[in-house]
């Protein structure tokens, strides 16, 4: 018995060694069926080029550890967590166009503060589970690289191309590949560095998970034709070097593709088919290689869009060919008018930055081969010097290497380019975004806080509910909703119909002072405002169901003949959207639904009345001018067609998800009240609960029923029997009932005190799935 025992607790100890063993391994970055793997689960990532980041981390020259962890905890905020560093640069400082302070400053001596700065980076990315793509060499001049190495070899004094010239630079950096010597001191450089031990984290650097991949080089290249097969055997040499002594980490060449391979495809695909390279990459310059005209930017930018397209999925189907992930591990873009300090906009940068990372996104939701991307370079809190163009001996240091304009390529902290990486991060880990990346905190809570509650219980809507109801209008405190149930709806319509031709009051004679009061009195009891907006037809001058002509939409798109006069429109509703303000006079957040029921043919936008592509260019124009021109960042953005069913219906007008926050439909019962009706009504908004409670789920929108009812409500259990069934089983976030008009008898969608429908309602509104004002979580705290 005593054996058997000793025996069990043997096999247990021995499972336990190999799973911590297992556990240990699993946080090293692998390549699993063509992508990358940590812990088990894939790794696609929006990077950084942070060269510079072990001379930030020491404590001598160039040093500013307050910095560094300042710019660590920053990109880790952001999500941007895979930094491409340079291990250290080689020879003397004091060097035009070098980086400095040097690392090796003769082969195997070293500058130990440079050491000591390194082993400090990555104890911190360790911390913050950030990890660094570290490279060994450099075939260009501004880390040393190439020309010191063959340099201390004795092949000659090495130029420096600033000085001497391109031309002399290549002539001498063409004998690295045939150099005996400088492999071996390479060697024993990469031996160093991989059995150092961080004197943070008590780790030798094989043994640091932090430690994405070695980089054999920045852009190695053969430059010149003849010295392509020794630049194959030196890579094929010096990768199984280095996997012979690391085998946790992968191994990488660090090649642009076939712009540094002499042009030569085959070369590409053959340095990356070595078993000993795990995966390929991929460097684009769109302004060294000529796709940018920096006199005519904006004119050959879509020029460079295309290109980058084109070269990318090139060295994509070289990936796909070997089985190995691709990273675009450099890519830069100079800001809007090539100035070199941060008062010059990103926009042009920004368009390009957007076209590379739907590539990579649209890759990691495919598990695809494209597993990342780098942006040159990371610029953060550094600025550049006012004093002169060039990097010198104490200014800070930027993304831009010390022979380049500082500020050149750089991304800076407070760039717009912040808000589409951030966007594209978060897309990629799933994290639901905003329309507008520069929305209010109040607006971004409310957007998060409304995804967060779905299925938690279904917010109660109510047209107009606080301005009149069935037989009154303006009365302090009027609500028939609370009138029947004892407490207000969670949330309240609007309509903003004849507010942009200037008028006082709505088309529901509401006063927009009025509605402004009201909203605010909804917000500050903790409930939401949504807005609709049936705005007057511009051609005609008459309402938003004169649909008579199909050219209003064309005529108030750009370029079109009432463009400007509809822009002067949605300067009045911007005028508004900035007037919502509670009582510390802090802007509060809506939710604007417009141009609803577009599938329809009854508004001048409707789908007989416009094109597809003029219906999406008028909600795109729409929103651009609100957020980009107007400065309005406290809206969230609602798409609702008519009475959906399918799938294809409701994207047939679908303006993208980069425009739209909220996803619903509009639907209304019959106010016949037959059985056939009723379940005519059940069916059809059960088929399109269907598919936008679905779509929302797959693409991080809010879900909603944004309009529904029975006018007259001609069934006394309509809400209980007809209604709750319908959308219960559903995770929407709110169902708008419309409104009680107090002018139109027969013209209501809630009971009102002495309706036969009243305590059907009451019941309706007392059941678990609905939440009013009273039981209402709170959707304005902030969310992580």
């Amino acid at each position: 018995m005593k054996q058997f025992s000793k025996i069990i607790i043997i096999s247990v100890l021995i499972l336990m060694a190999i799973s911590s063993s297992a556990k240990v391994q699993s946080s090293f970055t692998k390549v699993e069926n063509n992508h990358f793997v940590v812990n088990g689960q894939p790794y696609y990532f929006i990077g950084t080029n942070f060269w510079y980041g072990a001379i930030l981390g020491s404590k001598g020259q160039g040093g500013d550890r307050v910095r560094l962890i300042k710019e660590l905890d920053f990109l880790n905020s952001k999500g941007i967590i895979n930094l491409r560093v340079l291990i250290g640069s080689d020879g003397e400082s004091g060097v035009p166009s070098k980086v400095e302070p040097t690392l090796q400053i003769k082969p195997g001596v070293y500058n130990d503060t440079i050491f000591d700065g390194l082993d400090f980076l990555m104890s911190e990315l360790g911390k913050r589970n950030m990890k660094a793509v570290l490279f060994f060499t450099n075939s260009w001049e501004w880390s040393g690289g190439y020309s010191q190495y063959l340099n201390w070899a004795g092949r000659g004094k090495n130029p420096v191309p600033s000085v001497d010239g391109w031309p002399a630079y290549m002539d001498f950096v063409k004998q690295y590949a045939g150099c005996s010597e400088c492999r071996q001191m390479l060697k024993n450089h990469i031996k160093h560095v991989l059995f150092r031990t961080n004197r943070y984290t008590k780790k030798k650097y094989i043994d640091d998970p932090a430690v994405f991949s070695w980089q054999i080089g920045n852009e190695p290249r053969a430059f010149s034709n003849e010295n392509k097969p020794l630049f194959v055997a030196w890579l094929k040499d010096i990768s199984a070097y280095i996997k012979s002594l690391d085998k946790n980490h992968m191994i990488t060449v660090g090649s642009e593709g076939q712009w540094g391979c002499e042009m030569d495809m085959a070369l590409f695909e053959k340095i990356h088919a070595d078993p000993n390279i795990d995966y390929l990459t991929m460097h684009i310059w769109p302004k060294n290689w000529g796709w940018l005209d920096v006199k005519n930017m904006s004119g050959t930018l879509q020029k460079c869009i295309d290109s980058t397209a084109v070269y990318m999925n090139n060295h994509i189907a070289v990936a796909h060919k070997l089985g190995k992930p691709i990273v675009l591990e450099e890519f830069g873009f100079p800001r809007d008018h090539h100035q070199y300090n941060l008062k010059d906009s990103t926009s042009l940068r920004d368009a390009y930055y957007t076209s590379v990372f739907k590539k990579v996104l649209a890759s990691s939701k495919q598990n695809d081969v494209l597993a990342g991307c780098n942006f040159w370079a990371w610029g953060g809190f550094g600025r550049p010097n006012p004093k002169h163009i060039f990097w010198a001996k104490g200014d800070d240091y930027l993304g831009d290497p010390a022979q380049e304009e500082q500020g050149l390529n750089s991304v800076f902290n407070t760039d717009a380019t912040m808000k589409v990486i951030e966007k594209y991060v978060q897309k990629m880990h799933n994290i639901p975004t905003l329309v507008d990346m520069n929305a209010t905190p109040r607006t971004q809570a409310l957007f998060h806080n409304m995804i967060n509650n779905l299925g938690k219980g279904i917010m109660l809507c109510h047209q107009d509910d606080a301005a009149y109801g069935h037989d009154w209008y303006g009365k302090e405190g009027g609500s028939d909703v609370k009138a029947v149930t004892g407490q207000y709806p969670a949330m309240v319509g609007w309509e903003l119909g004849h507010l942009e031709i200037g008028a006082s009051y709505n088309l529901d004679s509401v006063y927009f002072t009025d509605m402004k009061r009201l909203m605010r009195e909804v917000f500050e009891r903790g409930g939401i405002n949504t807005i609709s907006w049936h705005g007057d037809n511009i051609v005609t001058g008459k309402t938003a169901w004169d649909c008579g002509q199909d050219s209003v939409v064309r005529s108030i798109l750009p370029g079109g003949s009432n463009h400007a006069k509809f822009l002067t429109r949605l300067d009045r509703l911007a005028a508004f959207f900035h007037d919502l303000k509670d009582s510390k006079g802090e802007l509060f957040p809506v939710i604007f639904r417009m141009y609803h029921e577009h599938t329809g043919s009854w508004f001048w936008w409707g789908a007989k009345q416009c094109t597809p592509d003029e219906y999406n260019q008028l909600y795109r124009m729409t929103v651009s001018y609100l957020r980009d021109v107007k400065g309005v960042h406290n809206i969230l953005y609602a798409f609702s067609p008519a009475g959906i069913t399918t799938e294809k219906e409701f994207l047939s007008r679908y303006p993208g998800n980069d425009w739209v926050d909220v996803v619903g439909f509009d639907n209304y019962c019959s106010m016949d009240n037959t059985k056939a009706s009723n379940e005519t009504y059940m069916k059809s908004v059960i088929e399109g609960l269907k598919v936008v409670t679905a779509y929302a789920k797959e693409n991080n929108k809010i879900p909603i029923l944004a309009e529904t009812g029975m006018e007259k409500i001609g069934n006394p259990n309509f809400f209980t029997q007809v209604l709750l069934p319908t959308i219960e089983p559903f995770n929407i976030s709110y169902v708008l009932l419309w409104r009680n008009a107090y002018t139109m008898k027969n013209h209501y969608f809630v009971p009102f005190p002495g309706n036969w429908a009243a305590n059907d309602f009451k019941k309706f509104t007392e059941s678990k799935k609905i939440i009013m004002s009273n039981n209402m979580p709170d959707m304005y705290a902030p969310c992580k």
